[in-house]
């Protein structure tokens, strides 16, 4: 009987242990237990993002819904802005956050758009992408995961190209397991970026976009933790 209860309580010892572990794991990567170190010099960095690149220039700041906001633990600590072309008058909406890695990292517009009004139209491919660093240094090598998704309706401009990537505070990835791959950082960047691609399937507004706009943005990235 005594070896019984024995076994009995080194079992319920064991399953204690391994839920403190989980449950500090959990809260440690959601910053439940404390601010992330390094976190308020990334959202100072990313908010000082300019409204004008280039050519490109957006009107004014907008926000997020509350129940997205606090679904990705985002508060204050994003960007959501339309950048439109000078001379083309071509509108990228590019969303940049900063925050826990293993939240903002698995909501992907695969998961989140789509459904009554529009449809995938085939599965997501990589596209790498090379800019110049501002500062002069060796180009930044990147790459970003591509989806497509077209109305439902007989509209055939209404096809919309979303282009997505997480970055620790250098070059943008595009990785097959985003919650593994950057299991040990508290946080990271993500940048999302979508554009009706009109009737021409070879459009590619937001690619253009990123490789004029990249070198901009990666000056304002700080290193994640």
């Amino acid at each position: 009987m005594k070896k019984n209860n024995s076994s009995l309580l080194i079992g319920i010892l064991v399953v204690v242990i391994i839920t403190a572990a989980v449950t500090w794991q959990a809260g440690t990567l959601s910053g439940r237990f404390g601010g992330f170190r390094g976190i308020d010099e990334a959202r100072a960095s990313m908010k000082a993002l300019p409204m004008e690149i280039g050519k490109w220039k957006a009107e004014e700041d907008r926000t997020i819904s509350d129940g997205a906001v606090k679904m990705l633990q985002i508060q204050n600590s994003y960007i959501l802005r339309t950048y439109r072309h000078a001379d083309t008058q071509e509108a990228v909406h590019m969303t940049l956050m900063v925050g826990p890695s293993g939240i903002i990292t698995v909501h992907t517009p695969e998961v989140c758009f789509g459904g009554r009004d529009y449809t995938k139209e085939a599965a997501r491919t990589r596209v790498p992408i090379s800019v110049p660093s501002l500062s002069g240094d060796e180009d930044i090598d990147s790459a970003f995961w591509r989806v497509d998704f077209v109305g439902r309706s007989l509209d055939i401009n209404n096809r919309i190209s979303f282009y997505w990537g997480v970055s620790t505070g250098g070059a943008w990835q595009a990785v097959d397991a985003p919650r593994r791959h950057f299991q040990n950082k508290r946080f990271v960047y993500k940048l999302q970026a979508e554009a009706y691609s009109g009737a021409r399937e070879d459009s590619d507004t937001v690619k253009r976009f990123l490789e004029d706009c990249l070198p901009t943005i990666h000056e304002h990235l700080s290193p994640c933790y």
